[in-house]
C-alpha cells in the first residue's frame, strides 16, 4: 500500500523503509538489504538510500514508499490518493513514474484519487463512486464521453449546466433538441444535446456542458445559442479562460478563446452536442 502521507519510519533511512516490507518474510538481512537498494535505484533513489525521511523532500519521500510497496513483489498494489500532497509539477512527474513501475512490476493497482485528469492518465479502468456506491464503471473514454448521471459528468469536469425543456423525441443519431427551461433564457437557434438517462414522460432536463463543447463567438447575428456577460477572465497557457453569467442559468466557466474579452463584455455562447448531456432533472437532483 502507498499512503497518502508517505507513512515513512522516521527513525529508519530509505533503504531501511524499503527493506522493512521484506522482513516478515524471513529474508536474510544481506538480501533485503540488496532487494531494497536495487528498488531504490529503479525509482532514481539510489544516491540517498542512507538519508533519514526528514532529509528527503516530498518527493523523495513518495518514491521511497512507492518502492516500498513494489518491493515485495506482491502483484497487488493499494494507492490511497497518493500524489495529493504534492506540488502540481511534482504530481505530474511522479504520475508517469508510477505509472511506468506498476506496469513494468506486472502489478494489478486499485489507484484513489479526486483528481479526474490523474485517474484518466493513469487508469485502464475508472470507477467512479457517489456515497459509497458504484455508479459507473468503463474506460476512461467511456466515462468522459457517456457519462450514466449528471454526478459523474460533474466529477469528470463541467464548464456549467443549464435547465432545459425537451422539445423533440430522440432523434437517430443519439441527439436531442433542447430549450432553456426557466429564468426567461432566449435561445437564438435551435441546440441539440446527446440523451443522458432520461425518465419515460419527464420532459424538464438538466443540460451538463463540458468545456470543449462550448466556445465564446459575437453576440450579433446567428451564431449563438445564448447571450452571457463575462464575469471574469484568466490567462491560461492555451489562450484565455472566460466566465460567463447567463441571466437565469447561472455561470459558464472555462470558455477557452485565444483572444481576451474583459470583464463586462457581452458575449455569445456557441455549444457542440457531442460535449452536451441531458439528465432528467429528477434523476439529477438525487445525483447532486
Amino acid at each position: 500500500m502507498v499512503f497518502q502521507d508517505y507513512a515513512l519510519w522516521p527513525h529508519l533511512v530509505a533503504r531501511e523503509n524499503v527493506a522493512f516490507a521484506l522482513r516478515r518474510r524471513g529474508m536474510a538481512r544481506s538480501q533485503r538489504s540488496a532487494a531494497a537498494a536495487a528498488m531504490l535505484e529503479r525509482v532514481g533513489l539510489g544516491a540517498l538510500s542512507e538519508r533519514y525521511p526528514n532529509q528527503l523532500s516530498g518527493g523523495e519521500q513518495q518514491r521511497v514508499a512507492l518502492a516500498r510497496a513494489l518491493v515485495g513483489g506482491t502483484g497487488l498494489l493499494l494507492c490511497d490518493e497518493p500524489l495529493s500532497n504534492l506540488d502540481a509539477d511534482l504530481r505530474e512527474r511522479l504520475r508517469i513514474e508510477i505509472s511506468s513501475l506498476v506496469r513494468t512490476a506486472g502489478a494489478t493497482t486499485v489507484y484513489i484519487t479526486h483528481d479526474q485528469a490523474e485517474a484518466f492518465a493513469l487508469a485502464d479502468k475508472v470507477g467512479v463512486l457517489e456515497r459509497g456506491r458504484l455508479v459507473q464503471l468503463g474506460s476512461p473514454e467511456e466515462i468522459y464521453t457517456s457519462p450514466a448521471t449528471a454526478f459523474v459528468a460533474r466529477f469528470t469536469g463541467l464548464a456549467g449546466e443549464l435547465p432545459v425543456r425537451l422539445l423533440a423525441d430522440r432523434a437517430r443519431n443519439g441527439t436531442i433538441e433542447v430549450a432553456p427551461s426557466t429564468g426567461g433564457l432566449e435561445l437564438a437557434r435551435p441546440l441539440h444535446a446527446r440523451a443522458g438517462k432520461l425518465g419515460g414522460d419527464a420532459r424538464d432536463g438538466l443540460m451538463a456542458i463540458r468545456r470543449a463543447a462550448v466556445a465564446l463567438c459575437s453576440p450579433e447575428g446567428g451564431e449563438h445559442h445564448l447571450l452571457g456577460i463575462v464575469t471574469d477572465v484568466a490567462f491560461r497557457d492555451r489562450g484565455y479562460e472566460h466566465a460567463v453569467e447567463v441571466a437565469g442559468a447561472g455561470t459558464i466557466a472555462g470558455v477557452l478563446a485565444p483572444e481576451r474579452h474583459g470583464r463586462g463584455t457581452l458575449v455569445g455562447l456557441r455549444f457542440e452536442s457531442a460535449g452536451c448531456y441531458v439528465f432528467d432533472v429528477t434523476m439529477s437532483e438525487v445525483s447532486r
